[in-house]
């Protein structure tokens, strides 16, 4: 990862940020930014699942975001605009934004309501808001109020 960074910037003393493979969810890769320091994330999940199909490729792209950071600073830059393309296009990757990788999304936890005519999911907010806050939640279908199923 630093011959990128070398290929990037000759001459130019600077260090590659942090890498950290411990992204979860549907994205591949995140390059962040936190109180001035540079973070690349990975998803271990999609690499082990699909080598092919995110190296060199995942790495380039959150890479090409910091090295777009690092030449315009923090002025108003689009993520994927034509400065994270030309850096894309340096390195020899095609500029895309998604793959195709199919990774489990974040699991939310559903609490069970009945109304007459079924069960109900519901999420953990709106569940919170019936029971704190005493909300009502009625079912299209039926009309009936929405019940904790014990």
């Amino acid at each position: 990862m630093c011959d990128l960074y070398i290929k990037a910037r000759p001459g130019q003393p600077g260090s590659a940020p942090e890498v950290l493979f411990n992204l979860t969810g549907k994205a591949a890769g995140q390059w962040r930014l936190r109180n001035g320091h540079e973070q690349l994330r990975f998803n271990p999940q999609a690499f082990c699942q699909d080598w092919d199909a995110h190296f060199p490729d995942t790495v380039v792209h959150e890479v090409a975001h910091s090295l777009v950071y690092r030449t315009f600073g923090a002025r108003r830059v689009r993520p994927h605009g034509p400065e994270w393309r030309a850096w894309m296009e340096t390195f020899g990757c095609q500029p895309r934004i998604t793959h195709n990788t199919p990774l489990q999304g974040r699991r939310l936890k559903t609490y069970a309501y009945r109304c007459a005519c079924q069960t109900h999911a519901l999420s953990a907010r709106r569940h919170y808001l019936i029971q704190r806050r005493r909300y009502r939640y009625e079912c299209r279908e039926c009309g009936q109020r929405l019940r904790r199923e014990k």
